[in-house]
């Protein structure tokens, strides 16, 4: 979608423009960079676990054997982490290359003397440190420090000298002058390592319950890189770590056994969001036994919330206010201080997600969500402090989300609570910008059946001529160089141009570059088949150009679709939805044109990069996150 910036100072829930499925990639006011936006998910690691002596099920070590047939390495670095909080996080080789080195583990799991240890394992210091001190030896070799650490012999020992042992051997730098199937090889011996120090500590007795719990934890993210470092085995690898779940499921030892159940739960959670249905009922239900558990903590609260935000971007909005008030309920008043500060954070993420909801059913043509959407945004704002910018920047994103579906009646609502409540704020700067920004949003929706002209100077500095698109269907392209999403949407016009023109399809470009040296370097590598307009006055351009004053335009891409007859037909027609807005009209001539002005429900697809609606009056879902879970593996396992 389009994305305007009122105020550096204001950004809006990640949690919410993520669910809604609203991309925050997009071109406003001359800033390519919206702001960041981030929302924690899950609590501390594991910060005062219970101990016991009961022991879970024995594992066998996996035997693993490095692949030969791929000449790069996977990258163990994107690999999507458990989402389950974990005592640390073992370091990954960056893209597996021979000039970068991963990071010390975030922390021990074991005591200070552990961390103590990693730290004195920096055997190879990398190529720049050598390079600043040239009185070191030259780096180790894969092998010289393969045999340095004795890879090939995984100690015995007490629980705190294997989880120094697991902690060390993720902290190590991978060596720098290896070739990727040496780092390969030694990434495999590494993780594997980790795992038969994990089994050997999980068989003994001598460990106490958060030992055992941290073992897991190391076991968990050694499968991980493994899957990563050797794609070839990597099914029956993933298929292992479910096993050896299900397995620890089971055991006697309570915070082991509740470690497992999570993970697995998270597995089905993202299997789920990936497209399986038939697990709705199944996460539903072992969400509620999560935030039922009596020792339920900051972790069972993180894993609650993500499956909220699942079924909230995959349009299950019911459900996932349904999770949170179910944990609103369950963890007020928490013992753990931690825990009942995250409670009561909820009540604002609970409205959203109302709202959220709402809009949906107003954009999928629901006229009484209407009214709801801005009785319930109304109620919300009033929750919040007049310094609290949050309301408004979503008020300005959810208005010129009503824009590009057609609904500019509500639009117009939304812009006016923006004045209403914003109107007198004591910030002269944030008055400024929520005028600015009323008076833009009536310009656009008041475009619709008006007659639309573009005036100016094309590129080689002659009068633009309008008059020569009468008959015509034309679409008018604002856009920019500095803006990346205008770019990519030019790729899609230009497809539909080619396969239209000879049916009477035109294109004219509105460029808004301030420079017109970026515009000239543009066009020096690129061309585009219709011609680009840019203003006449050398005082005013960018966002003052003329033809954006008129169509209140404000952020980029913004698309104008006018009709033979010279009046506006639609704003903002991207992706999918030009093309099905063409054929409409094509078969249907004058007829059709009417037709839009209501248009049918009908099913959306998510058309990768597009960032606004691309199908008529049907809220897009959030893109699917990709399956961490295995295919015909039962992960019910809550109860």
């Amino acid at each position: 979608m389009r994305v305007r910036v009122l105020l550096n100072k204001s950004c809006w829930s990640a949690v919410f423009a993520a669910s809604a499925g609203l991309t925050l990639a997009g071109c406003g006011g001359g800033d390519a960079s919206p702001p960041a936006v981030s929302i924690e998910q899950s609590g501390s690691p594991a910060a005062s676990q219970p101990a016991s002596t009961a022991a879970p099920a024995a594992q066998p070590a996996v035997q693993v054997t490095a692949s030969t047939s791929v000449e790069a390495p996977a990258n163990p670095a994107t690999a999507a982490p458990m989402q389950t909080p974990a005592p640390t996080q073992p370091a990954a080789p960056a893209q597996m290359t021979s000039t970068q080195q991963p990071p010390a583990a975030a922390g021990a799991p074991a005591q200070a003397a552990v961390a103590q240890g990693a730290a004195d394992m920096q055997i190879n210091t990398g190529a720049a440190a050598a390079a600043a001190q040239p009185d070191l030896p030259p780096p180790l070799t894969a092998a010289e420090l393969a045999a340095e650490m004795d890879l090939d012999n995984v100690p015995d020992g007490t629980p705190t000298e294997l989880l120094t042992y697991m902690n060390n051997l993720t902290a190590v730098p991978f060596p720098d002058n290896a070739t990727p199937q040496e780092l390969r090889q030694f990434a495999t011996k590494v993780y594997s390592n980790v795992i038969t120090a994990a089994d050997k500590l999980l068989v003994g007795q001598a460990a106490n319950s958060e030992q055992r719990r941290n073992a897991v934890q190391f076991k968990f993210n050694a499968y991980e890189m493994l899957i990563q470092i050797l794609p070839n085995q990597a099914e029956q690898i993933r298929q292992e770590r479910i096993q050896f779940a299900q397995n620890i499921a089971q055991a006697k030892d309570p915070e082991v056994s509740r470690f497992a159940r999570l993970f697995l739960f998270e597995q089905m959670l993202a299997q789920f969001a990936a497209g399986e249905p038939s697990l709705f009922q199944p996460v539903l239900e072992d969400s509620r036994y999560i935030i039922e558990d009596p020792n339920a903590d900051i972790m069972h609260f993180g894993v609650a919330e993500n499956a909220a935000t699942v079924f909230a971007r995959m349009g299950h909005t019911n459900e996932a206010v349904t999770i949170l008030t179910m944990m609103k309920n369950s963890f007020t008043g928490a013992k753990d201080e931690k825990l009942a500060a995250r409670a009561v954070e909820l009540d604002d993420m609970i409205m959203q997600y109302k709202i959220l909801g709402t809009m949906m059913a107003a954009a999928n043509g629901d006229e009484a969500a209407e009214d709801q959407l801005v009785a319930v945004i109304r109620a919300w704002i009033a929750t919040k402090p007049k310094e609290d910018l949050e309301p408004l920047q979503m008020l300005s994103t959810i208005e010129m989300q009503m824009e590009d579906y057609r609904k500019m009646q509500l639009a117009r609502k939304l812009a006016n609570l923006m004045l209403e409540f914003y109107g007198d704020h004591p910030d002269p700067q944030v008055v400024e910008s929520v005028k600015v920004s009323v008076s833009n949003a009536e310009k656009r929706t008041g475009l619709i059946a008006k007659p639309f002209v573009v005036e100016g100077n094309s590129l080689n500095g002659a009068p633009f001529d309008w008059s020569q698109y009468k008959g015509k269907w034309v679409l008018v392209d604002f856009w920019a160089t500095w803006c990346p999403i205008c770019i990519e949407e030019m790729e899609n016009i230009k497809q539909v141009y080619q396969k239209y023109r000879a049916k009477g399809f035109e294109v004219v470009s509105v460029n808004l570059d301030e420079d017109p040296r970026a515009r000239s370097a543009f066009f020096q590598s690129n061309a585009l088949p219709w011609p680009t307009v840019v203003s006449a006055d050398p005082n005013n351009v960018g966002f003052s150009d003329p033809n954006a004053q008129r169509c209140g335009v404000e952020a980029l891409p913004f698309l104008v679709f006018v009709g033979p007859d010279g009046t506006v037909v639609e704003i903002n027609p991207r992706g999918e939805r030009l093309e099905e807005l063409l054929q409409s009209v094509l078969n249907q001539g004058a007829g059709g044109v009417q037709s839009l002005s209501n248009p049918t429900v009908g099913a959306m697809q998510q058309v990768p990069g597009a960032t606004a609606p691309v199908s008529r009056g049907q809220v897009a879902p959030q893109q699917q996150v990709p399956s961490t879970a295995d295919a015909d593996v039962s992960l019910k396992v809550v109860r």
